[in-house]
């Protein structure tokens, strides 16, 4: 009888405390496995984060989208591989002060022709070859506008912005508005009306 008396108050006792800590629960499908996925067979050659990150192997690229990392999607070079920028032309007579060139991974702007405010016209610009890197890397035109002597600004345009059009899949055709003389900064959005419809033009050819 007292070993009956015992064992259910044992049981009263337990029983709550079971319910208050139950096992956890596995997420169906194994979180971000199927993300972290692309990151195997060569996948992380072809990867880079939105922020710029970088990796040298599979590993490196799984941990980073485990934690939550998200993949660029703009123009990415591979790893291993070169970004050619060519047919590059000042478009529809701009008349701001422009520079335009390209960014790799968020970092320094990289300057490859300028003009200055005032002049209003169409012109061939220089192209150039980048990479080939260890791993892979973002790609990003910009277009730098400071206005004209009379209204000036500094606004920086970049091909994945609000005032860009990237079209195409390899070769990219990148087409980028300025600021027509400050009025439509980067928050604005003026986005070219088609291929060619940007105050700079440039193909990007990856190989």
């Amino acid at each position: 009888m007292l070993v009956a008396v015992l064992l259910s108050t044992v049981l009263i006792v337990t029983a709550p405390l079971a319910a208050k800590n139950p096992k956890p629960k596995r997420k169906a499908g194994g979180g971000n496995s199927a993300a972290a996925h692309t990151c195997h067979h060569g996948g992380y050659r072809l990867l880079v984060g939105a922020e710029g990150t970088t990796f040298k192997n599979t590993g490196a690229c799984v941990r980073f989208r485990a934690r939550g990392g998200v993949f660029a999607t703009g123009i990415v070079i591979p790893a291993g591989k070169t970004a050619t920028l060519s047919n590059a032309r000042w478009r529809f007579a701009p008349c701001d002060a422009l520079t335009y060139g390209y960014q790799l991974n968020l970092g320094a702007n990289v300057a490859l022709a300028s003009k200055p405010g005032g002049p209003c016209f169409n012109a061939a610009l220089p192209g150039a070859t980048i990479g080939p890197f260890r791993t892979a890397v973002l790609l990003r035109i910009f277009l730098r506008d400071t206005g004209v002597p009379a209204t000036t600004c500094d606004y920086t345009f970049y091909s994945d912005g609000s005032h860009a059009r990237v079209t195409g899949t390899n070769p990219y055709v990148v087409d980028i508005r300025d600021s027509a003389f400050c009025q439509f900064p980067p928050t604005v959005p003026l986005i070219p009306a088609g291929v060619g419809g940007g105050n700079v033009n440039v193909t990007v050819t990856i190989a």
